[in-house]
């Protein structure tokens, strides 16, 4: 079994850790001082639109785009997230969710970090200001099919769908 000798984030106290197919199988107090590292959860991300040039809004995402995007947060402790969409047009979205659930479905390494797609629009609100940044031209009310017709393409993925209050 790999084993870790680290200081516990919330008390400083050097651990021995042990891991095991992946998951921790003991902790152990262990002898060391300040050089060693600190060891914490890992963090959980609601929303990550792409990283280092990679935008999920993309009608050219692939698969290994998506795993490029999901690999790349190990270094900054992020181990979950959720893939996010924006409001585009209903082509871009549909490409884009259903190249996010095929990394998801079909690759271990992408579905262990992204636990999921948040959906950010586009059922927001049309009018400046709480629009944001979204594209007005793309915003509209919300629409039970076509929200379906979304989650089928996205293997079922989408797990947070952002919605404006004003609407029904």
């Amino acid at each position: 079994m790999p084993t870790l000798v680290a200081r516990r984030y919330d008390t400083l106290r050097p651990v021995q850790i042990e891991v095991a197919e992946g998951r921790i199988a003991s902790l152990q107090p262990a002898e060391g001082g300040d050089e060693l590292p600190i060891v914490a959860p890992g963090l959980v991300d609601l929303q990550i639109n792409g990283f280092g040039g990679i935008e999920f809004n993309d009608r050219k995402l692939t698969p290994e785009k998506v795993r490029q995007v999901a690999l790349s947060q190990d270094p900054f402790g992020v181990t979950a997230f959720l893939a996010t969409c924006t409001t585009d047009s209903h082509e871009v979205l549909a490409h884009a969710l259903a190249t996010i659930g095929q990394a998801i479905t079909e690759d271990a390494a992408t579905g262990q970090r992204i636990c999921g797609i948040h959906l950010e629009g586009p059922f927001i609100s049309p009018d400046d200001g709480p629009r944001g940044a979204h594209p007005k031209q793309h915003v509209r009310p919300p629409d039970w099919n076509e929200f379906q017709r979304l989650q089928v393409v996205a293997r079922g993925q989408i797990k947070l769908l952002t919605v404006s209050a004003e609407y029904d």
